[in-house]
């Protein structure tokens, strides 16, 4: 094989037998070859024609290239070159009968003879050609017919071609080139070659951008029926835009229509794609793969049915509007929740009916974490003397005490073990709690631009750990094991520790619905070392912002789905 392929190197001209061919053979040179592949990307190449092939000079370069590319090493000796030849994909299409069999004894793959008459489906992802001179035009344009679909040429043409569109067929050549197209053109590029030429030559590059293909499953679904529209459940009117819901789920019913449409033609296609024609262990040519489940027809499309519920279920875990407001263990728990979830419907009544049960769990889950927190920063175990700690005389109990505006708690995630930096993803989901807890008592009052992951990010990059400023603290963290944390609003810590004392049993149960005055002796004790009076009685003045954690806002569904 080895000797044919140098036999084909140095073959003489004489032995070319079509006429036409022999006038028109320009065998392409080494260095021309080069510069005609510039830039293509060879790993990602993987199928290739190259129409009048000659001696298949450029389908061997490019068999070479592919090789390279996908070992990591070029070619280095004949049997290198003969098994990268085997292991391309290259089509050579060659006019001449004594070609056509030199090109198929050393190894090329030879699907055609006259490249003008070539028809097929099958889909190139580059073209190399150098045609003959006198006919390069309609060669090019049937180059363009034949990648259509997608695709990259790369065409050697006698540069008269493009200077004197003298002819239909090169006037329409110069339109199909006036997009995604570059032209060079070189002098000289046949001068030293086996069959040397003086003709000035264009280099040409074509890019044809791949189409979507069109389904006509698609676009009878979109005629389908969809939703009609209604009006606002009333219990739902704060929670969520309607008619956004509807968009989803019609979107989700689009979608799951369309894949039983495919899985119902693909069932009717079986019988004639087998491998083996009328033999009943026969196996279809092209396989239609689930993620999971499903051998009949009912089985696939209920498969994908849930793998399709399971896309659009985490979807609205993943909106903004909902998420911003979950603590991170919560967030856990909704995403736990999607493989229970894939057995439900996308539906309006269930999406709404998911909305109030989060709704409910966002005010238990932040309520939990508020007290958590509380007893985190006031943990017995940092010590007595702890800063943290404000003690008072507490309803029937006298072991009762609030967080102070200076906060200090052990905290050895902060920095690196092994190189001692600041590291920013060890402490965001920590403080991405507490700041939501705040969110929370806030009541949006509090409007600041920034946002914590980015804070963090901040300081990871500057390594600057002191007073980093959040939006209702700055923090502090020390490599010793210890962040500090110091409040910006006294009233919202005021309030945090107001739920806190509350939810523990530390204050009077009519606490802040009770006038001073009216209390007894022991509550005004509980009320004079919690706060004082003075201050009891602008609680109660404001007992809409520092009382009523039922008024908090709901989560709301956004306007747009985040995939």
């Amino acid at each position: 094989m080895a000797e044919r392929m140098s036999e084909m190197r140095t073959m003489n001209l004489a032995s070319i037998e079509n006429e036409n061919a022999r006038k028109n053979f320009y065998p392409t040179p080494p260095a021309l070859a080069d510069k005609l592949m510039q830039g293509i990307d060879w790993y990602f190449t993987q199928s290739v024609l190259e129409p009048s092939a000659g001696k298949g000079d450029l389908a061997r370069v490019a068999a070479n290239k592919m090789y390279n590319a996908r070992r990591g090493f070029p070619v280095y000796d004949e049997h290198s070159k003969l098994e990268a030849l085997e292991q391309a994909d290259i089509d050579c299409v060659e006019i001449d009968s004594f070609l056509r069999s030199q090109l198929e004894n050393t190894g090329f793959r030879v699907v055609h003879d006259d490249f003008l008459t070539f028809e097929t489906q099958k889909r190139y992802d580059l073209i190399l050609m150098n045609p003959p001179f006198d006919r390069g035009a309609e060669h090019l344009l049937h180059a363009l017919e034949l990648i259509e679909h997608g695709g990259t040429i790369r065409c050697i043409l006698n540069a008269e071609t493009i200077r004197n569109p003298c002819t239909p067929a090169r006037q329409r050549l110069l339109k199909a080139l006036e997009t995604d197209s570059s032209i060079e053109y070189v002098s000289g590029a046949f001068a030293d070659a086996e069959r040397p030429t003086g003709v000035e030559i264009a280099i040409v590059h074509k890019t044809v951008a791949r189409k979507k293909p069109d389904s006509t499953i698609m676009e009878d679904m979109r005629k389908a029926p969809t939703y009609k529209t209604h009006e606002t459940p009333q219990e739902y009117a704060e929670i969520v835009r309607y008619n956004q819901i509807e968009e989803w789920v019609n979107r989700y019913n689009y979608e799951v229509a369309c894949g039983i449409r495919l899985i119902e033609e693909y069932e009717a296609m079986i019988p004639h794609i087998l491998d083996k024609p009328s033999d009943k262990y026969a196996s279809p040519i092209l396989e239609l793969k689930l993620h999971a489940g499903g051998h009949d027809r009912d089985a696939r499309i209920n498969a994908y049915i849930r793998q399709t519920r399971r896309k659009y279920w985490s979807m609205i875990f993943k909106q903004e509007s909902i998420t911003q407001r979950l603590t991170s263990n919560l967030i856990n728990e909704l995403h736990d929740s999607v493989n229970a979830l894939m057995d439900y419907d996308f539906s309006v009544y269930n999406i709404l009916t998911l909305v109030i049960k989060m709704n409910g769990k966002v005010i238990n889950g932040v309520e939990d974490t508020i007290v958590q927190l509380f007893d985190e920063w006031t943990a017995r175990c940092w010590n007595e003397d702890s800063p943290n700690r404000h003690y008072y005389d507490g309803w029937k109990t006298n072991d009762c005490f609030s967080v102070g505006k200076k906060v200090i708690i052990p905290f050895y995630d902060a920095f690196s073990s092994w190189d001692k930096r600041f590291s920013s993803w060890r402490v965001a989901s920590k403080f991405r709690d507490i700041e939501k807890v705040f969110d929370f008592l806030d009541s949006g009052r509090t409007d600041w631009p920034g946002d914590i992951e980015s804070v963090f990010r901040i300081a990871e990059t500057t390594q600057n750990t002191r007073n980093i400023d959040t939006k209702y603290f700055t923090v502090t963290f020390f490599k010793k094991g210890t962040a500090h944390l110091v409040f910006k609003d006294m009233e919202l810590l005021e309030k945090f520790n107001l739920f806190a004392g509350q939810k523990k049993g530390w204050l009077p149960p009519n606490y802040g619905k009770k006038k001073y005055a009216d209390m007894s002796t022991e509550e005004q004790h509980v009320v004079d070392s919690f706060q004082g009076r003075e201050r009891y009685e602008y609680v109660m003045s404001h007992a809409d912002y520092y009382l009523d954690t039922g008024a908090q806002q709901p989560l709301m569904l956004a306007s747009g789905m985040e995939g």
